[in-house]
């Protein structure tokens, strides 16, 4: 992702002209990344020396530029954790070295180290008390005023950390790495680390005998209350060939070596996916295995640090291991993340999770994009005892609805007789719309070809794909779709947020949502109104002119008065009974007619329910298969929206 410059702040050089200031004995301030540090080490003469180096973007070498601290006591070092550090330094000098030139430190140098899992958190000169480590030579508070760093310096400290590649540092020596875990303090577990250097690796490239740090999403996890250690099932959507293959049996008969079934394969029938050998066994011990079961689900995104890749106790598999760090026991190394858009490899595992979903499904093989939501689907497809009764209930409440809409006679006519002998001039008064200034339109009119007609100014006549527009109308419900009124809501995963506009279009259309689950999953209402005028001007056929009109989101949310929610799950039948009785406002009776009329040999389908004003927006929607378009060659399909309409 490419970053927008930053100038260099004033009385700030780059590296490059730092080490051009080799013999002038000049002092100067200059900012970089960490790329490499090794421990400190206390020289001969009592004094401690911290060797590290620095880059930034003007530095053309890969190597970056050494600099060398000496301090009578070990906490006036730099406090360097991890690669990707930004360093401020002010008062430095150039000098050479037994043939190497390096910046040195001297007695009023002042350093600031802002750390990587936090720069992104550093706004202001605030947050620097709060979020980074400094040492000045005052004896004063820890940050005087005339010390701390300035809106430019972080702005630009910010643009170099986003502008290193990770890739080309390696790795740091062991020495280091342990001088690191003493160095990193508690509070850190807390921070955003998506983009943590380093040892950052995909499971495909984890190597035994290694340490890696692992972005993934858990897909099971098993603890036993009476033993200390707490295991998860990881996967990022990469493949490494020396996992455990995870084979879909459509009829599991029983397991490798156990051909008559004795032992349950329970746990192959409960697997939500992925298949093949995708998943990392992760076994988490204090004080990581605490925090695991208080905070992590399965579905939870984690990061995972300092992971020891090894074969398991059988040398049959790869399987990682979170120990209790031994230099500082307190150390937490998992932390739940949350997406974000900033997040590239974040954005990288969402993808591969939603190819991943797309293959199985091709496939034929179960995925679950929510583990929970296997455990719904169980609970399911347990018998059902009571479903006569549920029946039952049904059919009465279908009866409550006929008996009421004959309710209220007037005049020896029933309010729908009484509608249609006035012409449906009779508006519904339980449906209102905003104060609106749009124009008042038939639908004849707006679906009249010759609307989209223009001519350029040479005279040629052209057709446009639909216009941007919002009317006001007088219509009535005919039909609505789906025919199920508890499929009027439906999954929207914000996870699809995170990818292109070309994936989510596509996968839309073909990815089963309705097994999505967990606190990432929302729902939204999404159905499709059939209207037609309240004065029914006949179109060219006779026929009155109908149009589709789309409810959906907050357009949904504003005509019912009701959020969205999962209709279809057993917990939420009072929801759903509201929705009915809310709907029967807007459409009479319609939905009894159209149960009745699926049973019966021909329809007889008549159009009952009263009219009412509404509002509609015209928009073009592009076609998904440009190259064959079904409804015109634009590559845009007209559609027509419901807004600012409320029951």
């Amino acid at each position: 992702m490419e970053v927008e410059p930053v100038p260099i702040p004033h009385n700030f050089i780059s590296l490059t002209e730092a080490l051009n200031k080799l013999d002038t004995n000049q002092a100067y301030n200059v900012i970089g990344v960490c790329i490499d540090f090794f421990a400190p080490k206390q020289t001969r003469t009592g004094d401690y020396m911290l060797t590290f180096t620095l880059h930034d973007p003007w530095w053309t070498d890969r190597n970056g530029m050494k600099f060398r601290f000496f301090t009578k006591t070990l906490p006036r070092l730099p406090k360097l954790q991890h690669q990707g550090d930004v360093v401020i330094l002010r008062n430095i000098k150039t000098i050479k070295n037994g043939g190497a030139v390096l910046g040195v430190s001297n007695p009023s140098t002042v350093w600031f180290v802002l750390p990587v899992m936090r720069v992104r958190e550093i706004l202001s000169t605030e947050d620097v008390k709060n979020k980074a480590h400094c040492y000045t030579t005052g004896t004063g508070p820890t940050f005087p005023a005339d010390n701390v760093p300035s809106e430019a310096e972080i702005k630009y400290a910010k643009y170099i950390a986003a502008s290193e590649d990770s890739i080309s540092w390696g790795n740091l020596p062991t020495a280091t790495d342990m001088q690191a875990q003493v160095q990193a303090p508690a509070e850190h577990d807390s921070a955003q680390v998506l983009n943590l250097p380093g040892k950052f690796r995909l499971i495909k490239d984890v190597f035994p005998h290694k340490f890696a740090d692992i972005l993934g999403e858990v897909r099971k996890i098993h603890f036993n209350e009476n033993f200390e250690e707490t295991h998860l099932q990881v996967t990022d959507y990469s493949t490494h060939k020396a996992l455990y293959n995870r084979q879909h049996r459509v009829e599991t008969l029983g397991l490798d070596g156990d051909e008559y079934g004795y032992i349950n394969d329970s746990s192959e029938k409960q697997w939500p996916g992925p298949w093949g050998q995708m998943t990392l066994d992760i076994i988490l011990w204090a004080p990581h295995s605490g925090v695991a079961r208080r905070e992590v689900k399965p579905g939870s995104l984690v990061f995972l640090r300092n992971v020891h890749i090894k074969m398991d106790k059988n040398q049959a598999k790869l399987e990682g291991v979170c120990h209790t760090e031994k230099y500082n026991s307190e150390l937490i190394n998992i932390k739940v993340i949350q997406p974000t858009k900033e997040d590239e490899r974040m954005k990288a595992l969402i993808s591969r999770k939603h190819q991943y979903a797309q293959q199985a499904k091709a496939e034929g093989k179960p995925f679950y994009w929510s583990p929970l939501e296997i455990l719904k689907k169980r609970k399911v497809e347990e018998p059902k005892e009571a479903e006569g009764a549920q029946k039952t209930k049904k059919t009465k409440h279908r009866n409550r609805k006929k008996n009421k809409t004959k309710a209220e006679p007037v005049n020896g006519e029933s309010p729908i007789t009484q509608i249609q002998s006035k012409g449906d001039r009779m508006l519904n008064s339980n449906v209102r719309c905003n104060a609106y200034e749009v124009p008042r339109k038939s639908i004849s009119d707006i679906l009249d070809p010759d609307i989209l007609l223009r001519k350029t100014l040479q005279g040629n006549s052209y057709h446009l794909p639909f216009q941007n527009c919002k009317y006001k109308l007088h219509v009535r419900v005919v039909d609505f779709y789906p025919d199920n009124i508890a499929d009027f809501a439906v999954p929207r995963n914000p996870d699809y947020d995170l990818l292109s506009d070309e994936e989510d279009e596509e996968d839309l259309s073909s990815m089963d949502l309705t097994q999505l689950s967990g606190d990432r999953l929302a729902w939204e209402w999404r159905f499709v109104l059939l209207v037609e005028d309240a004065r029914q001007p006949a179109s060219v056929n006779g026929q009155p002119t109908r149009m589709e009109v789309l409810v959906a989101a907050s357009d949904g949310e504003f005509l019912l008065n009701m959020s969205a929610c999962n209709l279809q799950d057993k917990e939420n039948a009072q929801q759903l009974a509201a929705l009915k009785e809310k709907l029967f406002h807007l459409w009479g009776d319609l939905q009894e007619s159209k149960e009745e009329d699926s049973n019966a040999m021909t329809s007889t389908l008549r159009p009952r329910a009263r009219p009412f004003e509404c509002l509609i927006k015209e928009y073009g929607l592009p076609v998904r298969d440009v190259e064959n378009p079904v409804h015109n060659t634009s590559g845009y399909d007209r559609m027509f929206r419901l807004f600012g309409t409320t029951i």
